[in-house]
C-alpha cells in the first residue's frame, strides 16, 4: 500500500473516529456540470444516473448545470462546463491505448456528444454522435480553476477496456488513466476520478460536496466497494506532481478489471483545490506614521485577506523587545477581517513591540498564513541626558510621584524642604498624559521619585534649545507678557516692553531655564524677544524639533569613552529617539568609532558616530567621552 494512501486512509479513519466536521461549504455557491452524451438504448439508464448524481450535489447546495442527451451538443456542453467546480461526465469513451490504431487526440480522451446528423433522438450511430478529443476541450471548455473532473461509466476512463475484450494489463491501465486525465491538469483542475461502479458518480460527488476539506485520497477510499489490497499508485507520466491510483477489483460476473481511478494529489482537499491562495494580512493599526510616537494604549489591530480560523493569543500575539508575550485580549471579527490585540495595561514608553502571527491561522481550505512581524516603538518617555543634571528643589512643599508604566501614579509622597536642596535628576520627561516636563530624581538619600519641573523645582541653568516646527502658534492667557532678552548670564527683563495677553502668537522657539520656559515670539510687536510662559501651555505645532543644531567638525575625530557603560542613541530627523543600546566602554573601543558633526537634541551635545555598525548613532558628549583628532586619539591609545 502507498504512503500517499496510508495517509488518505487514515485521514478518513481519523475523521470517523473523531467525529470531525464534515461540511465546509464556500462562500459563493458550488457549480457542477453533468453531461450525459448520446449512449442509443443505455442513455434512460444513463439519464438515470446523472439525476442521482444531480440529486447529490443539490442536497449539498450544488447549483446544477444539465447538458444531456439529445441536447449534449458542444454549445449546450461548454455553457454548461463554463465556470464549473466540478465536471460529470456519462457516456462513450474512446481512449488510448485502444484496439483501433494510435493515438488521436482530436477525437480521443475527451467526451461523446450530439453529432452533426443528430435528429432529437439518442442515436449514436454515424453522424448522430461526434468525439471531441482532449485537443478540442483544452482549447473550448473553461471550467472554474481547481475543477475537479468525474467521468462514470465511460469505456477507458478507469483504465478498464470495452466490453467483450480481454481485461487491460497494468500498464494499459496506467496508460489510458494518465491520456484521460493530463487535460484537466493542463486546464488548471485539481483532480481526476474514473468510476464505473453503480452510482458511482453520485456517490463520489456527494462525498467530495459534504467534505469539502477532506482529501481527494479519503474520498476515493470511503467508497463502499473500495479494496485495499486491490490499489496501486504511480506518478503521472506527463503532469509533473500528480500520482495515479489505479484500483482493480470484480465486481461483474467477468474477471477483475479496473473499474475504478484517480489522478491528482491524494493529499489535496476540493477546498485546496479551488483556493490556491494562502490567506495574508495587512497592518492597520497603528499607522507608519505612529513609528517611534504610538500611545502606550495603542489597540493593534491587522486585517486578514479572507476569512479564517484559528486566531487566538497563540498565533496573534504582542511581544516585547525581548520576545516575551505581552498579556492581551485577542479578538477576530470574520464579518470585518479585523483581528484585533487589546494590552491588559498600558504599554511602556520609550519600548519596542512587535506584533506576531504564527502558526495555526488557516482559511477554510487549510492554507495557512505566512508569520509576519511588524514592530514599533512607543513614544519617548525621557529626554537622553549626557550628563546627571543638578536640580535645585527651593523652599515649600514638593509632590514627589511614582507611575506605573504607561502613566498612571503608583505612589505618592510630600517633602517639605526649609531651605534650597541640591539633588540629582538623570531623566528629564513629557510624561505620557501630563502636562510640562518632570524630572526623575535619583537621589541617595531620597531614592527615585519624578518632580514636575517648575519655578521650585528646577534644573540649574538651561536644559532644553529646541526650534519649533514652522507656523508653531500658542494662545497666550489674558495678562500682560513682559518681554525678555537673554545673554550669557541667562534671561533678563526688558523693562520698557510688554505685550498683551488674550490672544495666539506665532513662535519659533523655546528654552527652559531655571524651571522657567521662555519662547521667543516670531511675526508680532516684539519679534525675536522672549516671553515667559506656563510649562503646559499647549501650542498647534505638529511636532517639536528637538534638533537645536548641527556642527560639523573640521576633520574627522576619534571618540575615545570612559571606562565604564555607555548609553547610545538613534534619532529620527526631528530628535525623537527611535533606539537606545547599552554598551560597554570595551564593545565601543571595538568597533572604533569616529565622528565628523555634532548634534544638540533637546538640549544636550551628541556626537554622532560616522561609519561602521553604529553608523547615525549618537554618543552623549560629556566628561565620560573624550573627542581627539585622529593623531591625538592614537597616541591617547597607546
Amino acid at each position: 500500500m502507498s504512503r500517499l494512501f496510508r495517509v488518505a486512509l487514515a485521514f478518513l479513519s481519523l475523521a470517523t473516529a473523531l467525529g470531525l466536521p464534515t461540511t465546509i461549504h464556500a462562500a459563493s455557491p458550488t457549480k457542477v456540470a453533468i453531461i450525459v452524451g448520446p449512449v442509443g438504448a443505455l442513455t434512460p439508464t444513463y439519464l438515470a444516473l446523472a439525476d442521482a448524481a444531480a440529486a447529490a450535489a443539490e442536497q449539498q447546495g450544488a447549483v446544477v448545470a444539465r447538458a444531456y442527451s439529445p441536447n449534449a451538443t458542444p454549445a449546450t456542453v461548454l455553457a454548461a462546463v463554463a465556470d464549473a467546480h466540478v465536471v460529470i461526465y456519462f457516456g462513450h469513451g474512446y481512449g488510448h491505448p485502444s484496439p483501433y490504431g494510435g493515438l488521436n487526440t482530436a477525437r480521443q480522451n475527451g467526451w461523446a456528444l450530439q453529432g452533426p446528423g443528430a435528429h432529437g433522438t439518442h442515436g449514436d450511430v454515424g453522424g448522430e454522435l461526434q468525439y471531441l478529443g482532449e485537443d478540442w476541450i483544452v482549447a473550448n471548455a473553461r471550467p472554474a480553476p481547481g475543477f475537479v473532473m468525474i467521468y462514470s461509466n465511460t469505456c477507458y476512463a478507469p483504465g478498464a477496456s470495452e466490453g467483450g475484450h480481454a481485461p487491460a494489463a497494468p500498464s494499459v491501465a496506467a496508460q489510458r488513466v494518465a491520456y484521460y486525465s493530463r487535460k484537466v491538469f493542463a486546464m488548471g483542475g485539481s483532480a481526476y476520478f474514473a468510476t464505473d461502479f453503480d452510482r458511482g458518480a453520485a456517490d463520489l460527488v456527494g462525498r467530495l460536496l459534504a467534505n469539502r476539506g477532506a482529501s481527494f485520497g479519503a474520498a476515493f477510499a470511503s467508497d463502499a466497494r473500495f479494496i485495499p489490497s486491490a490499489l496501486t499508485s504511480q506518478a503521472h507520466p506527463f503532469s509533473a506532481g500528480q500520482t495515479i491510483w489505479l484500483h482493480r477489483s470484480k465486481y461483474t460476473d467477468g474477471p477483475p478489471n479496473y473499474w475504478y481511478a484517480f489522478a491528482g494529489n491524494p493529499d489535496l482537499s476540493l477546498l485546496r483545490g479551488w483556493d490556491r491562495t494562502a490567506p495574508s494580512a495587512t497592518l492597520v493599526s497603528p499607522t507608519a506614521a505612529a513609528e517611534g510616537d504610538m500611545s502606550p494604549e495603542t489597540t493593534f489591530s491587522i486585517r486578514l485577506s479572507e476569512p479564517v480560523t484559528g486566531v487566538d493569543a497563540a498565533s496573534l500575539s504582542l511581544r516585547d523587545a525581548a520576545g516575551e508575550v505581552v498579556a492581551a485580549s485577542v479578538a477576530y471579527d470574520a464579518a470585518s477581517g479585523l483581528a484585533t490585540i487589546e494590552p491588559e495595561a498600558p504599554l511602556a514608553l520609550s519600548s519596542r513591540y512587535s506584533v506576531v502571527t504564527g502558526q495555526g491561522i488557516v482559511d477554510a481550505a487549510g492554507r495557512p498564513l505566512a508569520a509576519s512581524t511588524w514592530s514599533f516603538s512607543t513614544r519617548l518617555d525621557a529626554d537622553p541626558l549626557s550628563d546627571d543634571l543638578l536640580v535645585a528643589l527651593e523652599a515649600g512643599s514638593h509632590q514627589l510621584l511614582r507611575f506605573t508604566r504607561g502613566g498612571p501614579v503608583a505612589e505618592t509622597r510630600t517633602l517639605d524642604v526649609v531651605d534650597r536642596r541640591h539633588v540629582t535628576a538623570d531623566h528629564r520627561a513629557r510624561l505620557y498624559g501630563r502636562g510640562g516636563s518632570w524630572l526623575r530624581l535619583n537621589d541617595a538619600t531620597l531614592g527615585t521619585w519624578w518632580v514636575a519641573e517648575s519655578s521650585i523645582a528646577h534644573a540649574l541653568g538651561q536644559v532644553e534649545d529646541a526650534l519649533l516646527a514652522a507656523g508653531t502658534r500658542v494662545s497666550l492667557p489674558p495678562v500682560e507678557h513682559t518681554l525678555h532678552r537673554f545673554d550669557a548670564s541667562g534671561p533678563s527683563v526688558d523693562t520698557h516692553a510688554a505685550i498683551t495677553g488674550g490672544r495666539i502668537v506665532t513662535v519659533d522657539r523655546r528654552r527652559v531655564h531655571d524651571g522657567r520656559t521662555f519662547l521667543r515670539l516670531a511675526d508680532t510687536e516684539g519679534a525675536g524677544a522672549w516671553i515667559e510662559t506656563n510649562p503646559g501651555v499647549t501650542s498647534t505645532e505638529p511636532a517639536t524639533r528637538r534638533v537645536l543644531s548641527i556642527r560639523p567638525r573640521a576633520a574627522q575625530a576619534r571618540l575615545l569613552p570612559a571606562v565604564g557603560e555607555h548609553v547610545v542613541f538613534r534619532f529620527d530627523a526631528t530628535g525623537r529617539v527611535l533606539e537606545r543600546r547599552d554598551l560597554s566602554q570595551a564593545a565601543l573601543l571595538a568597533l572604533g568609532p569616529a565622528t565628523v558633526e555634532s548634534r544638540v537634541v533637546g538640549g544636550a551635545s551628541f556626537a554622532i558616530i560616522a561609519s561602521g555598525e553604529l553608523a547615525g548613532w549618537a554618543l552623549p558628549e560629556g566628561p565620560d567621552l573624550q573627542i581627539l583628532p585622529i593623531a591625538r586619539a592614537l597616541d591617547a591609545a597607546d
